[in-house]
């Protein structure tokens, strides 16, 4: 358990418990959005202790300073012995090549344009499994299994083996304690250990599947990478989109089945369909991401000191109403949505997967919306929302249409 520097305020000094406050069960977004009223800056007792940035200009300012906020730790409260993920967990310079491997052979705008076709086709196979029920649990028909069958394509797992990771990814995704959360990470790591041994015995065969094509022939320093490293890769490739991509999809499709004139729009003008998903990104941003000081430093009036954990929220930074105006509203005009949003952050250490995430949930909605007429959430439905790394709906999405 950290303590506030005495220095610090009785007044900077504030509870913040972005995973158990109890409002986050059923409306997560005004706990974000009342930082607003808080200090720019302050200490939030809670989970251990750490440090809350309030404003999007500082958690903007604070991505892009490594060098004084370090990635080695990402999670609040602190994990012992966490995994440490590539190239998420490293800092510049270290960072750079592997995080080039990501950017440039893996998710590169052009890239994910000549796999779109394949993304149509899997999101259109999907929705024809329930579409002429006029029914469906949106989370586990959909917006779960999706990316996860998307990404296992990616990265070249065979079909016959997919269902060997299932219960794992729902420990990841729907684990009710750290323990079984972390207990599905190490099953999922094993299981991608096991599949990357088949596939360097050679590693110069020929492959389709261009993730997997890519860790196997990259070079860091003149060399090919060691197991140990594709194996950081490709746990990181795999738990740092799945949900998050999970996430944006359930609240995007859960806004626009309670807000019909919204939902009417993008179907009669469906090119506003990408900047729409910009603005539900930002409005239902997901990620609390950490990190740690990388030494002493002072931080916008407060003394900030080494191995203090500092939280980095894309949701109070889509909800500052110093950047968007009237930031509750949704307005699918909003303009410079991706100038100024972090919903995939900035920086060094922006998420190298944001075309990929942007691809999928924008063929969602172009072959969603127009198939489900009359869109709405069952009468009998009660969501409830977790919050931790990402903000998740936790349980049933039941929706139903006019068929």
């Amino acid at each position: 358990m950290s303590s506030p520097p005495e220095s610090l305020p009785e007044d900077r000094v504030i509870s913040f418990d972005f995973r158990l406050d109890p409002r986050i069960p059923h409306d997560p977004w005004s706990l974000f959005h009342g930082a607003n009223a808080l200090p720019e800056v302050f200490w939030s007792p809670d989970l251990g202790g750490h440090w809350v940035l309030a404003r999007a200009e500082l958690i903007a300012e604070a991505w892009s300073r490594p060098d004084l906020f370090s990635s080695q730790s990402v999670s609040i409260p602190r994990i012992e012995d966490p995994f440490r993920l590539i190239p998420n967990n490293l800092d510049p310079p270290e960072h750079r090549p592997y995080q080039q491997i990501f950017t440039r052979q893996m998710f590169a705008p052009r890239i994910i344009q000549a796999l779109s076709h394949d993304f149509r086709a899997m999101t259109r196979e999907r929705i024809d499994s329930f579409c002429g029920r006029g029914a469906c649990d949106f989370n586990a028909e959909y917006a779960q299994p999706l990316p996860v069958q998307i990404f296992l394509r990616m990265i070249g797992v065979p079909t016959s083996r997919r269902s060997e990771f299932d219960a794992s990814i729902e420990r990841v995704f729907r684990g009710t304690t750290p323990e079984l959360v972390y207990q599905g990470m190490t099953e999922v790591a094993a299981l991608l250990d096991d599949w990357l041994d088949e596939e360097m015995a050679d590693r110069h065969a020929s492959r389709e599947a261009h993730m997997l094509e890519a860790m196997l022939t990259a070079e860091v320093d003149g060399r090919l990478l060691e197991k140990e490293e594709l194996s950081s890769m490709a746990t990181m490739l795999m738990l740092g989109g799945l949900d998050t991509v999970t996430s944006a999809t359930l609240h995007q499709v859960v806004f626009l089945a309670t807000h019909p004139r919204h939902r009417q729009q993008l179907i009669d003008t469906p090119e506003r369909i990408p900047n729409a998903v910009e603005e539900l990104l930002r409005r239902f941003s997901a990620p609390n991401i950490g990190r740690i000081a990388a030494r002493d430093f002072e931080f916008h009036g407060v003394s900030i000191r080494e191995g203090d954990l500092v939280l980095l929220s894309t949701p109070i930074a889509g909800l500052d109403e110093s950047r968007f105006k009237d930031a509750l509203t949704v307005d699918f005009e909003r303009q410079g949505l991706q100038r100024d949003s972090l919903a995939f952050g900035t920086g060094v250490h922006m998420c190298s997967g944001h075309h990929l995430a942007r691809a999928e949930l924008r063929i969602t909605l172009e072959e969603l919306l127009p198939r489900l007429p009359g869109l709405r959430l069952a009468d009998h439905a009660t969501l409830e929302y977790a919050s931790g790394g990402n903000v998740v709906i936790s349980g049933p999405v039941p929706l139903e249409w006019d068929t």
